[in-house]
């Protein structure tokens, strides 16, 4: 896998090399990336565990979502896809591994910053927007690299978070 692979994968192509093709072709392998983990869930629970079979319908159901455009994913199912290698990349050490060596300070931003702030929020709404999703974690990631955000510890009291000293944010 080359340098920058996961970047493009979750948030899109340099608008330029879109605009010569006409589309982003990181779409393209998004599909690969979900059988993928349908192939790593099945080795993980087995063909006859109920998870995993709800699982791979689930996940087929996304391979099978298409767009009006040239037979392509339209954006709710490229959001959908981009999600469930969001929440894999969060939940799955498997995953997250197969980026590391291409993409580790994105893939270290990902779990250590961005996913445990966003993840809870995602999964408290049932999943439902994988869009909004997939847009936090881009935002996140893109405009504000190294914001020091408030995720409370789990050893820490309620009230404290790991930037609760406004001193500590500020360089020199």
């Amino acid at each position: 896998m080359e340098p920058g692979s996961l970047s493009r994968l979750l948030f899109g192509s340099p608008i330029s090399v879109r605009a010569a093709r006409g589309y982003d072709p990181a779409i393209d392998h998004l599909d690969g990336v979900v059988r993928e983990l349908i192939e790593m869930l099945r080795a993980e629970h087995g063909d006859a565990s109920r998870a995993f079979k709800q699982a791979e319908r689930e996940l087929g159901d996304v391979l099978a979502m298409e767009g009006a455009v040239d037979g392509r994913a339209d954006d709710a199912a490229v959001a959908c896809k981009r999600g469930i290698l969001l929440f894999a990349l969060w939940r799955d050490p498997d995953v997250a591994d197969r980026f590391r060596a291409t993409d580790a300070a994105l893939l270290d931003d990902l779990q250590t910053r961005v996913l445990p702030l966003v993840g809870p929020l995602f999964l408290a709404n049932i999943g439902q927007r994988p869009d909004a999703f997939v847009a936090l974690c881009a935002t996140m990631t893109t405009l504000w690299p190294g914001e020091p955000f408030c995720i409370p510890r789990p050893s820490a009291p309620p009230s404290s978070c790991a930037a609760a000293d406004p001193e500590a944010s500020i360089e020199a």
